[in-house]
């Protein structure tokens, strides 16, 4: 797949001054949008600034709301979860092996939903989780939370519910627990099979999508560090392999996933550092996402003075994509942050 190639930011003095390895690095587990061609979705012509909406904040009666709120603080994307990490799929299935495992919800009326925001120029991603599936797991992979990614039934399964969600005219997917759980395994082993096995079925369900929709993956923000292309993380993802069959990388840098006290007060420090050491390594897009939520707080901001650093630093290194991450849905603080930092 051809990409635009970017212009690469930063210094290397930078790099010098603040190099960081594996060890010293440490991240906690826990619009006119139009395309020619682009058949039911909207395609993509300027950066996609957006939320993340869990499956009971958005339906056919708040949509409208959504949308409102896009609008007046200059946003134009939303990620919608079509199945998350409890195995629900969200939306009403006809892929057999959900409908069989009980997983289907009926939730969301996606396609009343799409057409809503698509006419109002909002561009619509669709959040797939991957391996951490209890339901899923259970049916081929022995129990527990987490699918074997090798597993042929756990693949064919994500390609099919891709597929399905694609035909309702989302603009991308995005393949979110796409890894390893985080353990049995150490930062500091050989885990390039598992980071092959991982790129190699990020690319296979690439090929399964209408060439329309784009594929993107949340991925760690510990994998933008350069100790990541040693393929030293035993969840499998490294940046160099998932860069080719992606359009977009969301890496989720949530200072608070730190235990680095620089790292974790100092969130503008380590989204300037974090961006620009990836930004040196592959040559496609990022699209990251921030913090929008209130968790190990410096004691000298608030969340709304939290996410306006996060959004400084990533002007400053050029980055102009951006998703917000809140686990509720609660974005008042954002608001908040873009109405103050436009008055600047």
């Amino acid at each position: 797949m051809q990409k635009a190639k970017k212009l690469l930011v930063g210094s290397l003095l930078l790099f010098t001054l603040f190099w960081v390895g594996a060890g010293e690095i440490d991240q906690r587990t826990f619009v006119n949008i139009t395309k020619p061609g682009s058949g039911r979705t909207q395609g993509q012509t300027r950066a996609v600034k957006g939320v993340y909406l869990h499956s009971r904040a958005i339906d056919v009666n708040n949509t409208q709301d959504w949308i409102n709120k896009l609008k007046e603080n200059e946003l134009n994307g939303v990620v919608i979860n079509v199945k998350n990490v409890s195995g629900e799929v969200t939306y009403n299935s006809e892929v057999q092996l959900a409908k069989s495992m009980g997983a289907v919800t009926g939730r969301l009326d996606l396609e009343e939903i799409i057409n809503k925001l698509h006419e109002s120029g909002i561009y619509v991603i669709a959040r797939l989780t991957c391996f951490k599936d209890p339901v899923l797991a259970d049916r081929c992979c022995g129990g527990g939370n987490w699918a074997d990614p090798t597993s042929s039934v756990a693949q064919n399964y994500l390609i099919d519910l891709a597929r399905e969600v694609a035909d309702f005219g989302f603009d991308e997917i995005q393949l979110d627990y796409i890894r390893y759980s985080d353990g049995p395994g150490e930062i500091g082993g050989n885990y390039e099979k598992r980071s092959r096995i991982i790129a190699n079925f990020v690319e296979k369900l690439r090929g399964s999508l209408p060439s329309q929709v784009s594929l993107s993956a949340d991925v760690y923000g510990r994998t933008m560090w350069n100790w990541n292309s040693e393929n030293k993380d035993p969840i499998g993802q490294n940046l160099e392999y998932l860069d080719e069959p992606t359009d977009f990388l969301s890496p989720m840098i949530y200072p608070s996933h730190y235990t680095n006290p620089e790292l974790v007060y100092n969130p503008g420090k380590l989204i300037e550092l974090s961006m620009e050491t990836g930004m040196e390594r592959v040559s496609g897009e990022f699209r990251p996402f921030i913090q929008g939520f209130d968790r190990a707080m410096p004691s000298d901001l608030n969340l709304v003075e939290y996410i306006r650093e996060e959004l400084r630093a990533l002007e400053s290194v050029g980055v102009e994509g951006y998703l917000v991450w809140n686990p509720k849905s609660n974005y008042s603080a954002l608001w908040q942050a873009l109405e103050s930092s436009a008055g600047e």
